[in-house]
């Protein structure tokens, strides 16, 4: 009976957990062959008749063996397995034909049975079900989960096949969610979806907050195997090296460049003061424009803070060339009292002259929608605007200063500065693989700024391909990974997850906690937003609770069958030979979750239980990638 066909209800499942009995009758069925040849040998039974009874011994022996081996089988399995390693040329040559399929890694699907037989081995001490050690690598070809290891073996040892799992690649369409613990194989599973993406030829971008060296280093050998060009680097920390990256190179329209930059402003500022500071930074990138000066972080900055009035005047004077009387600087004057109380001293007569021009006479007839962004902002009040440059400001000085601007801000006609200038466009159109390092131990607030506008870059590319009528089916497919998402989770993101798979993006997010998740979102249900969008899963060990819940909720339940048993025995009271006695077994099915939750936190390393959109769930481990075979 196979897995696929057992129930809940189904005794099968009991006969892996005893000794093997049947190793008796096949030394008997081996001595009783034995005896038939002697007795031919001897001459005390004709050939026809040794022949009949050889045949059924052998045929015992065979049946009997099986039905050992079959027992043995399955207990050596619960003795899990040993964490193994793989070669960036061995997945490639798994993945071998099939660039439209996600391996998951080694294991089995998942069914009702194996649920039911987790829940029996609860009951009991299944210590006392393993084999030695040198016996259960002859039975399944690999060792043992050593006893210093962490999590616990039976998990994966409930089934004893052990295969390749592949799935669609259309499953994960609507984003995977990897979720797992501190050094429970988080990193390990990502390299391998990493690898994959990379040897199936999408273009690859990486985001990694903490700047792991060992995923870099995977990118890097991945890139090797597959024959493509080295990976693209950005690292703060590390200006000189790796690539300049722009993430205001890219636009349609200024409110494209205010909402990117929208993304510096810290989480916790007040509503209206966000919606002023977006309309002030739209202003100025309208205003930039307006004049043929390409916005860029630099200049943003430097007109946040010293004001905007140096963008105005040019703009105020090419329009009144071009649109005021010839003589109206005949009226100066009346035009100064006009104008009313400049905003601050440092500003000039000529402008104030300039705005009560183009608020008396201009404006009616000849607007101009960058001068109102402008205008407003000129004449909004200073005390206020002060209180919100002092929010944003810090954050765009973090983003502006040192050689981190030369990075994020390239000056193409640098001729000293060799490093190559890039844009997520131009990454995209290239097919390159890309890996971002935010640096985020040490600055926090510079890493999550940084990942909120290269996002928000992102996210806007998907839009103008939704634009152009660019779908996945017609497109290159970019896949996205980002490595602790709660230090990076923004609106473009949630974006993302929620339509970018229509504009050919596939997403993946890992993180250790739902907790950290709803702490960077400011709330639990925040937090299951995100969630929501995330139709795949891949969880490893978990100590937290509430993460725990989430993924037992996502796999679902299933029926589990207990047995009761019940002896009774009653005597009479008086001295008669009247003894009555009786037997009960009681069995009934209760809803149950598919997965036990308590062992979520005993999952061993690089061993994960894995919800695919399409209904299946199975359990899986994964192989850790090496440069080179590691030898034994």
């Amino acid at each position: 009976m196979s897995d696929a066909a057992k129930t809940s209800q189904s005794f099968d499942r009991y006969e892996c957990w005893r000794p093997a009995f049947e190793s008796i009758s096949v030394v008997g069925w081996i001595i009783a062959f034995g005896w038939v040849t002697w007795l031919y040998v001897v001459g005390r039974l004709p050939l026809n008749w040794c022949a009949i009874l050889w045949v059924i011994s052998f045929f015992m022996v065979l049946l009997r063996s099986f039905q050992t081996l079959k027992v043995l089988s399955a207990r050596a399995a619960l003795s899990g397995a040993k964490q193994t390693f793989m070669t960036f040329e061995e997945l490639a040559r798994i993945m071998k034909g099939k660039r439209n399929e996600l391996w998951l890694g080694i294991g089995f699907r998942w069914w009702p049975e194996h649920s039911q037989k987790l829940y029996e081995l609860m009951k009991i001490d299944w210590t006392k079900l393993q084999l030695p050690g040198w016996l259960t690598k002859l039975l399944l070809g690999n060792a043992s989960l050593p006893d210093e290891a962490a999590g616990l073996p039976i998990i994966h040892g409930v089934s004893a096949t052990d295969e390749s799992i592949f799935r669609p690649l259309k499953n994960f369409e609507g984003g995977l969610c990897l979720c797992g613990t501190t050094q429970a194989g988080k990193g390990v599973y990502l390299s391998h979806l990493v690898s994959q993406a990379i040897a199936r030829g999408d273009v690859v971008i990486v985001i990694d907050p903490k700047h792991s060296s060992r995923l870099k280093d995977n990118i890097l050998h991945a890139c090797r195997a597959a024959g493509r060009d080295d990976p693209l680097t950005f690292h703060p920390a590390f200006p000189d090296t790796g690539i300049r990256l722009d993430p205001m190179h890219s636009f349609t329209n200024a409110t494209e460049i205010a909402s990117r930059i929208r993304q510096a402003f810290p989480p916790n500022m007040d509503e209206s003061f966000a919606n002023f500071a977006w309309m002030a930074v739209n202003a100025i990138a309208q205003g930039l424009i307006a004049l043929e000066i390409r916005p860029t972080l630099p200049l943003i900055a430097k007109y946040v803070k010293l004001g905007i009035y140096d963008i105005l005047e040019p703009l105020l004077e090419a329009h009144a060339r071009a649109h005021a009387p010839e003589d109206w600087e005949k009226q100066k004057t009346d035009l100064l009292q006009k104008a009313g109380r400049a905003p601050t001293p440092t500003v000039s007569e000529r402008l104030m002259i300039l705005v009560a021009l183009y608020e008396t006479e201009l404006h009616r007839d000849y607007p101009n929608p960058a001068i109102d962004g402008l205008i407003e902002v000129f004449r909004h009040n200073r005390e206020h605007y002060s209180k919100i440059t002092a929010s944003l400001l810090p954050v765009l000085s973090m983003l502006t200063t040192g050689k981190l601007a030369d990075s994020l801000s390239p000056n193409v006609t640098d001729i000293h500065d060799t490093r190559p200038v890039m844009n997520l466009e131009k990454i995209i159109q290239g097919g390159h693989v890309l890996y971002l390092g935010l640096d985020s131990m040490p600055n926090p607030t510079v890493a999550s700024t940084m990942a909120g506008i290269w996002l928000a870059d992102l996210a806007n590319i998907a839009g103008r391909r939704y634009n152009l009528g660019i779908s996945a089916l017609s497109s290159r497919r970019i896949s996205l990974f980002i490595d602790e998402v709660s230090n990076v989770i923004n609106v473009p993101l949630i974006e993302i997850l929620n339509k970018g798979a229509e504009s050919g993006i596939q997403t993946t997010c890992a993180m250790q906690t739902i907790a950290d998740l709803a702490h960077r979102m400011g709330s639990v249900e925040a937090a299951h937003v995100v969630l929501g969008n995330l139709n795949n899963l891949i969880a490893l060990r978990t100590k937290d609770q509430m993460t725990q819940n989430f993924v037992v909720e996502t796999l679902g339940k299933t029926y589990i069958a207990n047995q009761s048993l019940s002896i009774s025995s009653r005597a009479s009271d008086y001295l008669s030979p009247e003894y009555t006695g009786g037997l009960s077994r009681q069995m009934q099915s209760d809803l149950e979750p598919i997965f036990p939750p308590e062992f979520l936190g005993k999952l061993p390393n690089c061993e994960a239980i894995v919800q695919v959109s399409a209904g299946y769930i199975y359990k899986t481990r994964c192989p850790i990638l090496m440069a080179q075979k590691k030898k034994r």
